[in-house]
């Protein structure tokens, strides 16, 4: 085989490699968000049923009204896989996470920004 069409040939594989392995960010983002739906919540056994849960709390209070601590113990109980993103974000934008939920965004627009401030856009 020449050497033109073995480069030609060479570059048609690298270019259909690309295409199927690649995601585009919102397909990603998609992605992350239903493997993280598929994992299951905790179960509250009866025994910790009064000892003030996080879900017990989002139940009790608003987003208004939940602090910081509330907040992330929430997050954990509902978005496990968003949760470690949380985790790894700096404290300056933990802040801002929790002022925006605050605010009264919903939990999938949190578990957005969360990603967003993770992926640094």
């Amino acid at each position: 085989m020449s050497k033109g069409k073995l480069l030609a040939v060479a570059g048609f594989f690298a270019v259909s490699a690309s295409n199927c392995l690649a995601l585009s960010e919102e397909e990603y983002l998609k992605y992350i968000d239903a493997e993280a739906s598929k994992l299951s919540e905790p179960e509250v056994s009866p025994a910790n049923a009064g000892t003030g849960s996080a879900t017990e709390g989002a139940k009790k209070n608003t987003a208004g009204e939940l602090g910081q601590k509330e907040f992330e113990q929430l997050l954990k109980a509902k978005a496990k896989g968003t949760y470690s993103f949380y985790k790894s974000l700096v404290e300056k934008d933990k802040a801002e996470v929790f002022k925006f939920y605050k605010s009264g965004a919903s939990m999938q627009q949190v578990r957005r920004m969360i990603i967003n401030r993770k992926l640094d856009r």
